[in-house]
């Protein structure tokens, strides 16, 4: 038997050989071995509640898609698509000092996974930014976009809930300086009852991208109240009762004399103005000028509302009999400590009237040019202001009331000129 195994031993090998190489040579003509890259594999991190639940929030940096080199026979790797390859990085791997976790990549086909040929991530690590996750609750703001159709007014927006939570990494949600619900009421004539998104803001006014951080509610209920509105004018219809003896009335003057009302649109078709009944100023006995307050409130129906100031304020201006009112020409007005560089204009009318009480005599003697005006600008800067006018007037007489005008302080040309070159 050992005889018949070493005969021509050196046949029998050489003969082996022969046969392997043959096999091979069939195997590399029928089924070669290949390669080849597959790029855009997405990588599925699995496992991230070990960082959630720790309260730690994480970005991927890099390593989310990455391209996979596959080696194997022929038949098996042209049959292998991107959505046979299952790269995974498990988070609860990751160290404690590192921010990376390795990729493992493997080829699944009909829930198996397939054997035999190589698998090789180009990238081996997933790449984390991690911080620290912190929820934070915001007062939620409101604003609006476009308009209410002709006529009507916006008079009020609420949202439910009123407040909301944010989370995610602590630099985001402290980065954070409002939230806000933008409600579209674009041609609205009744309330507006929807739903608006929220969104999160930076300080300098930039909205801040919300797929980096979380709201407890994306969106918000809100309503905004829609009224119909008209401005109506206000007048006084005069006073009742009777100044004391040798007094009289020289006019009377409103803080305004327009109202803006929202309510009822039919009943807002029926009011063309608001008129203070006599009954509400009473000059009884009164021996100088008085204010009155009144609200429009009190003189409109009960469906309409006053969104502009409802507070009117009433001046009455009493003089006694030996006065007089005289008109005055303010570009006449002396104005004192103008500072240096700055010059002065009136924004009120031209011309104002004032009341000098005294003997008849000299009354009648009076005229514009021997009524003085100056006023004091002392440390008033540049903008809009409004300041009194002293009147000086002939012996023998006085000015009744007190008066003011609206002036405008700008700086000269020259000097703004000097500045812009300075700067």
């Amino acid at each position: 038997m050992k005889e018949k195994i070493f005969n021509n031993f050196s046949l029998k090998i050489l003969s082996v050989l022969c046969a392997i190489v043959l096999w091979a040579v069939i195997v590399n003509i029928y089924d070669p071995t290949t390669s080849v890259t597959i790029s855009n594999v997405n990588v599925e991190l699995i496992n991230a509640q070990s960082l959630t639940d720790k309260d730690y929030t994480y970005e991927v940096v890099d390593g989310s898609k990455i391209s996979v080199y596959l080696s194997g026979p022929k038949s098996v790797i042209t049959d292998i698509k991107s959505s046979d390859i299952v790269a995974t990085a498990d988070l609860s791997k990751i160290s404690a000092f590192a921010d990376y976790v390795d990729i493992d990549v493997k080829v699944v086909k009909d829930g198996k996974e397939v054997t035999g040929i190589e698998v090789t991530p180009r990238t081996t690590a997933v790449k984390l930014d991690i911080e620290n996750r912190l929820t934070k609750e915001y007062t939620i703001e409101t604003d609006t976009e476009g308009m209410p159709a002709d006529g009507y007014v916006l008079t009020s927006v609420s949202v439910t809930p009123t407040t909301v939570k944010v989370t995610g990494p602590s630099s985001i949600v402290e980065n954070i300086d409002k939230v806000k619900a933008v409600c579209d009421i674009s041609g609205a004539y009744s309330n507006v009852n929807s739903t608006a998104k929220l969104t999160a803001y930076a300080a300098d006014g930039s909205q801040i991208n919300e797929e980096v951080f979380s709201f407890s509610k994306s969106d918000v209920d809100y309503t905004a109240l829609i009224s119909a509105h008209k401005i109506v004018n206000v007048r006084c219809a005069g006073t009742t009762g009777t100044v004391k003896d040798g007094y009289m009335i020289m006019g009377i003057e409103l803080s305004t004399d327009k109202a803006e009302l929202i309510g009822d649109v039919n009943t807002l078709n029926n009011i063309s103005e608001i008129v203070i009944p006599e009954s509400a100023i009473n000059v009884d006995n009164i021996d100088s000028s008085r204010n009155y307050t009144v609200w429009l409130s009190d003189y409109i129906s009960q469906d309409l509302k006053v969104k502009s100031e409802n507070k009117l304020n009433i001046k009455v201006k009493v003089a006694d009999l030996n006065s007089r009112e005289f008109s005055f020409d303010t570009s006449k007005i002396t104005f004192n400590n103008i500072k240096t560089g700055y010059h002065v204009t009136i924004d009120d009318d031209s011309v104002m009237s004032i009341v000098i009480s005294g003997e008849g005599s000299v009354l009648d003697s009076i005229s514009g040019d021997n009524i003085k005006g100056t006023t004091n600008l002392t440390a008033l800067s540049a903008g809009r202001h409004t300041v009194f006018v002293n009147f000086t007037v002939p012996d023998g007489c006085k000015v009744v009331g007190e008066y003011k005008i609206q002036v405008l302080i700008e700086a000269d040309k020259l000097q703004e000129t000097t500045s812009a070159a300075s700067n």
